[in-house]
Protein backbone atom coordinates (compact mmCIF):
# COMPACT_ATOMS: atom_id res chain seq x y z
CA UNK A 1 0.00 0.00 0.00
CA UNK A 2 1.32 3.43 -0.92
CA UNK A 3 1.89 6.07 1.80
CA UNK A 4 -0.92 8.23 0.41
CA UNK A 5 -3.32 5.30 0.64
CA UNK A 6 -2.28 4.52 4.22
CA UNK A 7 -2.80 8.11 5.28
CA UNK A 8 -6.16 8.33 3.49
CA UNK A 9 -7.34 5.16 5.21
CA UNK A 10 -6.10 6.45 8.57
CA UNK A 11 -7.96 9.74 8.08
CA UNK A 12 -11.07 7.86 7.03
CA UNK A 13 -10.92 5.65 10.14
CA UNK A 14 -10.41 8.71 12.36
CA UNK A 15 -13.42 10.46 10.86
CA UNK A 16 -15.72 7.43 10.97
CA UNK A 17 -18.70 7.61 13.33
CA UNK A 18 -18.32 11.35 13.59
CA UNK A 19 -14.83 10.98 15.04
CA UNK A 20 -16.06 9.35 18.26
CA UNK A 21 -12.93 7.50 19.52
CA UNK A 22 -14.55 4.34 20.90
CA UNK A 23 -17.16 3.86 18.18
CA UNK A 24 -17.44 0.35 16.77
CA UNK A 25 -17.12 1.61 13.18
CA UNK A 26 -13.83 3.34 13.99
CA UNK A 27 -12.54 0.21 15.72
CA UNK A 28 -13.47 -1.90 12.70
CA UNK A 29 -11.67 0.42 10.28
CA UNK A 30 -8.54 0.72 12.43
CA UNK A 31 -8.45 -3.06 12.91
CA UNK A 32 -8.79 -3.63 9.16
CA UNK A 33 -5.97 -1.22 8.46
CA UNK A 34 -3.82 -2.88 11.14
CA UNK A 35 -4.44 -6.27 9.52
CA UNK A 36 -3.40 -4.95 6.10
CA UNK A 37 -0.52 -2.76 7.32
CA UNK A 38 0.61 -4.20 10.66
CA UNK A 39 3.73 -2.01 10.83
CA UNK A 40 1.89 1.30 10.29
CA UNK A 41 2.54 2.81 13.72
CA UNK A 42 0.21 5.84 13.49
CA UNK A 43 -2.71 3.48 13.00
CA UNK A 44 -1.58 1.20 15.83
CA UNK A 45 -1.50 4.19 18.18
CA UNK A 46 -4.99 5.26 17.06
CA UNK A 47 -6.27 1.72 17.45
CA UNK A 48 -4.79 1.52 20.93
CA UNK A 49 -6.54 4.76 21.91
CA UNK A 50 -9.85 3.65 20.41
CA UNK A 51 -9.70 0.31 22.21
CA UNK A 52 -9.28 2.08 25.54
CA UNK A 53 -12.44 4.09 24.88
CA UNK A 54 -14.41 1.31 23.18
CA UNK A 55 -18.15 1.00 23.53
CA UNK A 56 -19.23 -1.89 25.78
CA UNK A 57 -20.42 -3.82 22.71
CA UNK A 58 -16.78 -4.09 21.60
CA UNK A 59 -16.13 -6.77 24.20
CA UNK A 60 -14.20 -7.23 27.41
CA UNK A 61 -10.88 -8.06 25.77
CA UNK A 62 -10.35 -4.57 24.37
CA UNK A 63 -7.86 -3.63 27.09
CA UNK A 64 -5.78 -6.73 26.40
CA UNK A 65 -5.87 -5.95 22.68
CA UNK A 66 -4.96 -2.31 23.39
CA UNK A 67 -1.94 -3.35 25.43
CA UNK A 68 -0.77 -5.72 22.69
CA UNK A 69 -1.23 -3.10 19.98
CA UNK A 70 0.58 -0.41 21.97
CA UNK A 71 3.49 -2.76 22.70
CA UNK A 72 3.69 -3.49 18.96
CA UNK A 73 3.74 0.24 18.24
CA UNK A 74 6.62 0.72 20.68
CA UNK A 75 8.68 -2.01 19.05
CA UNK A 76 7.83 -1.15 15.44
CA UNK A 77 8.60 2.52 16.01
CA UNK A 78 11.97 1.60 17.50
CA UNK A 79 10.75 2.92 20.85
CA UNK A 80 9.65 6.34 19.62
CA UNK A 81 8.64 8.90 22.22
CA UNK A 82 4.96 9.04 21.15
CA UNK A 83 4.60 5.26 21.30
CA UNK A 84 6.35 5.08 24.68
CA UNK A 85 4.01 7.78 26.01
CA UNK A 86 0.89 5.98 24.81
CA UNK A 87 1.96 2.68 26.35
CA UNK A 88 3.06 4.38 29.56
CA UNK A 89 -0.22 6.20 30.03
CA UNK A 90 -2.16 3.03 29.25
CA UNK A 91 -0.22 1.05 31.85
CA UNK A 92 -0.81 3.73 34.46
CA UNK A 93 -4.39 4.77 33.77
CA UNK A 94 -5.91 1.48 32.64
CA UNK A 95 -3.74 -1.17 34.30
CA UNK A 96 -2.82 0.87 37.41
CA UNK A 97 0.87 0.05 37.03
CA UNK A 98 2.70 3.37 37.53
CA UNK A 99 5.94 1.51 38.26
CA UNK A 100 5.88 0.31 34.63
CA UNK A 101 4.90 3.74 33.33
CA UNK A 102 7.84 5.51 34.94
CA UNK A 103 10.72 4.04 32.88
CA UNK A 104 8.72 4.38 29.67
CA UNK A 105 8.08 8.06 30.27
CA UNK A 106 11.68 8.64 31.35
CA UNK A 107 12.83 7.12 28.07
CA UNK A 108 10.28 9.17 26.11
CA UNK A 109 11.36 12.38 27.84
CA UNK A 110 15.03 11.67 27.12
CA UNK A 111 14.35 11.02 23.45
CA UNK A 112 12.18 14.12 23.22
CA UNK A 113 14.86 16.31 24.80
CA UNK A 114 17.51 15.03 22.38
CA UNK A 115 15.16 15.72 19.49
CA UNK A 116 14.40 19.22 20.79
CA UNK A 117 18.11 19.96 21.19
CA UNK A 118 18.79 18.86 17.60
CA UNK A 119 15.78 20.77 16.27
CA UNK A 120 16.68 23.99 18.05
CA UNK A 121 20.31 23.82 16.95
CA UNK A 122 19.26 23.29 13.34
CA UNK A 123 16.61 25.99 13.55
CA UNK A 124 19.08 28.54 14.92
CA UNK A 125 21.44 27.72 12.05
CA UNK A 126 18.61 28.01 9.49
CA UNK A 127 17.50 31.36 10.91
CA UNK A 128 21.07 32.69 10.76
CA UNK A 129 21.43 31.52 7.14
CA UNK A 130 18.23 33.38 6.25
CA UNK A 131 19.32 36.53 8.04
CA UNK A 132 16.57 36.22 10.66
CA UNK A 133 19.00 37.19 13.37
CA UNK A 134 16.57 38.56 15.96
CA UNK A 135 14.68 35.25 15.97
CA UNK A 136 17.95 33.30 16.01
CA UNK A 137 19.21 35.29 19.00
CA UNK A 138 15.94 34.90 20.90
CA UNK A 139 15.86 31.15 20.27
CA UNK A 140 19.54 30.89 21.21
CA UNK A 141 18.81 32.41 24.60
CA UNK A 142 15.95 29.99 25.26
CA UNK A 143 17.93 27.01 23.99
CA UNK A 144 20.93 27.85 26.17
CA UNK A 145 18.67 28.12 29.23
CA UNK A 146 17.24 24.66 28.57
CA UNK A 147 20.49 23.05 27.35
CA UNK A 148 23.35 24.95 29.03
CA UNK A 149 25.82 22.09 28.46
CA UNK A 150 24.97 21.44 24.81
CA UNK A 151 27.93 21.82 22.47
CA UNK A 152 25.60 21.96 19.44
CA UNK A 153 23.41 24.70 20.91
CA UNK A 154 26.48 26.64 22.05
CA UNK A 155 28.06 26.45 18.60
CA UNK A 156 24.82 27.49 16.85
CA UNK A 157 24.32 30.33 19.35
CA UNK A 158 27.89 31.57 18.85
CA UNK A 159 27.32 31.58 15.11
CA UNK A 160 24.12 33.61 15.54
CA UNK A 161 25.86 36.05 17.85
CA UNK A 162 28.86 36.45 15.51
CA UNK A 163 26.58 37.15 12.55
CA UNK A 164 24.55 39.65 14.60
CA UNK A 165 27.78 41.46 15.55
CA UNK A 166 28.88 41.42 11.90
CA UNK A 167 25.51 42.91 10.85
CA UNK A 168 25.68 45.58 13.56
CA UNK A 169 22.77 44.24 15.59
CA UNK A 170 24.98 43.62 18.62
CA UNK A 171 28.04 45.48 19.83
CA UNK A 172 31.37 43.77 19.34
CA UNK A 173 32.46 41.55 22.19
CA UNK A 174 35.19 43.04 24.40
CA UNK A 175 38.62 41.49 24.02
Amino acid sequence: MKPEELLARLRSAREAAGGKPGALERLRLHRELAAEAPAFVPNLLELGRCLQLAEPAAGEDTFTEAETVLKQAVELSERSAPALLELGYFLNLIRDRPQEMEPLLEEAAGKSLRLLEDAWSGLIDALVEQGKLQRALALSGEALRVFPESARITLSSQSARARAIQEGLLPPEPC
